[in-house]
C-alpha cells in the first residue's frame, strides 16, 4: 500500500474494464448488490470480478481513482443467509462509477448529484435507494455503464 492509499468503508466489483465503487450504510446492501452484478454481468457474457468486499483501497493515481480489495479478505464475499463465500477477483481498477446506496433518493436528481470527489478525483456518480434489490439495482448500473 502506498502513501497515498486509504481504506474506506465500501465494496467493489469490475465490469468489463470499469470498477464499480459501491458505498452504503452497514446492512444497505453492498455485497448482495456486487453479487447480483457478477451475476447478471456474467449471464450478458460481461467479464464481471470482485475487487474488494466491506473494506477497500482507494487512490489516486494521476487523473485516475484506483480500488483494490483489503488483503486479508482478498476473494471473499458475504452472502446475507448463506456466510462467506468466495470469488474470482481482480486485484484493482480505475473506478469510473460510485454507485451510493441511500434511504431516498432524489427523484429528479440535480446536476450536481451526478459525480462526487473521491481522493480528489470526480468521479461519476449513481444513488440508488437501498431497498429496490440487488437486482433492480444491478440493472440500473449496468445501465448506467451504457452495458444494458
Amino acid at each position: 500500500m502506498s502513501p497515498g492509499t486509504h481504506y474506506v468503508h465500501a465494496s467493489a466489483v469490475m465490469v468489463a474494464e470499469a470498477a464499480v465503487l459501491i458505498r452504503g450504510a452497514s446492512g444497505a446492501g453492498k455485497s448482495q448488490l456486487v453479487l447480483a452484478l457478477l451475476a447478471m454481468g456474467e449471464g450478458r457474457g460481461i467479464f464481471t470480478r470482485l475487487i474488494g468486499d466491506d473494506r477497500v483501497a482507494v487512490e489516486a493515481v494521476s487523473d485516475r481513482l484506483l480500488v483494490s480489495g483489503h488483503p486479508a479478505t482478498q476473494g471473499l464475499i458475504e452472502e446475507r443467509g448463506t456466510g462467506i463465500i468466495s470469488r474470482n477477483i481482480a486485484l484493482c481498477g480505475a473506478v469510473r462509477l460510485c454507485v451510493d446506496l441511500v434511504d431516498v433518493a432524489a427523484r429528479l436528481p440535480q446536476p450536481g448529484d451526478s459525480s462526487t470527489d473521491i481522493e480528489g478525483i470526480r468521479v461519476p456518480r449513481l444513488a440508488i435507494q437501498w431497498d429496490v434489490g440487488p437486482h433492480e439495482a444491478a440493472r440500473r448500473v449496468l445501465a448506467a455503464m451504457n452495458w444494458a
